[in-house]
């Protein structure tokens, strides 16, 4: 039966979100149709909300709910299963096509993936992961898409090991699931750097071992004295020109002949154009400190690795009660959109239905 709902939706870049009220259709051979309980707020949206983009835009792609049909094709889950919405679709023959819905008077709005700032969802299977019993919360949402990014940064992209070094730039909830991921891994200096001291202080309830406030002093130098010469890793989830060059800066330098250097991992959206001198830098050079520098999408996650990143928080080593910090009621999403923007949320906001 076709599903009246509401959906959020942008006309056009740089304008407000609306909340619309549509029809979605029964679900298609591989779709499933979800009521979505809550969902993250994560800056990728804030990028995509900016972004040109010539059709009307559907947003949210980290969310938690209960299947309310499925299609003829789907196995992995059935009506009243208990579910997570991500944007990271598993393995598969085929690829998922990107989430579209016909807006009366608008015309049809997309997303690149899914959309789950919406009461209810019209998913392709591969991105619905089924949860047990003990994943039965809202805050597992932001499992979907913060923590794979950034503790997949340096449990995938970038290993780090048990005594190593971690610096992470940035700590919003994709830079807070970094920091926890280094010192669950068992890292012995994980330095978080941001803007002001109240995020500084918060990272430390995730295992941050020291902080540096970019605005009080060179935080390059500040990393290279606190840990001796530099980082093994150093997670961007900026991605502006500058902390991309300071994650580079900030990494160890390798010997010739007996060692690599160390990693910077972009994690953030680029902002702007990035140039980068890899020849004349601080702490070694890329060339003769033989340093790496990576991009990486959804932490170079795979869809099993959630189960992984839940069992964390099941075991008390990540707690997402902790890290999830704000709600807003759907009808509010322009209002936390505009303090993610600010850098009023602290850890993770959920949008609530």
């Amino acid at each position: 039966m076709p599903t009246p709902t509401r959906i959020v939706v942008q006309d056009k870049p740089g304008q407000p979100l609306y909340l619309r009220e549509v029809t979605l259709s029964q679900p298609g051979p591989h779709d499933v149709l979800v009521k979505v309980h809550a969902s993250g707020v994560c800056q990728s949206q804030l990028f995509w909300m900016h972004a040109p983009h010539p059709d009307p835009m559907l947003f949210g792609h980290e969310g938690y709910g209960t299947v309310l049909a499925t299609g003829s094709e789907v196995t992995h889950v059935s009506e009243g299963a208990t579910v997570m919405v991500t944007w990271l679709p598993r393995a598969a023959d085929r690829t998922p096509g990107r989430a579209s819905l016909d807006i009366p008077g608008l015309g049809t709005a997309y997303s690149p993936n899914v959309y789950t700032w919406a009461d209810h969802a019209l998913v392709d299977e591969l991105y619905v992961v089924p949860l047990d019993e003990k994943s039965h919360q809202d805050v597992v949402s932001v499992v979907g898409c913060a923590v794979l990014t950034g503790a997949g940064a340096v449990s995938n992209v970038a290993p780090v090991a048990a005594g190593g070094s971690v610096a992470v730039f940035g700590v919003g909830g994709v830079g807070l699931s970094a920091v926890a991921a280094a010192s669950i891994r068992g890292a012995e200096h994980v330095v978080a750097v941001d803007l002001g001291t109240e995020k500084l202080e918060f990272a430390r309830k995730f295992g941050a071992t020291h902080t540096v406030d970019a605005r009080q002093g060179d935080p390059v130098q500040a990393i290279i004295d606190i840990t001796g010469g530099g980082v093994d890793v150093a997670v961007d989830c900026v991605a502006l020109p500058e902390t991309v060059t300071q994650a580079v800066n900030a990494s160890r330098p390798g010997r010739l002949g007996v060692s690599m250097g160390g990693t910077a991992v972009i994690v953030g959206l680029p902002k702007k154009p990035l140039e980068l001198n890899i020849a004349q830098q601080i702490n070694g050079n890329m060339l003769t400190g033989q340093k790496s520098l990576i991009g990486t999408t959804a932490g170079g996650c795979r869809q099993d690795d959630i189960a992984t990143f839940l069992e964390w928080h099941h075991t008390g080593k990540f707690d997402l009660n902790a890290f999830v910090t704000d709600r807003y009621p759907l009808d509010d999403i322009n209002g936390a959109v505009t303090d993610l923007a600010h850098g009023k949320i602290l850890g993770r906001a959920l949008t609530t239905m």
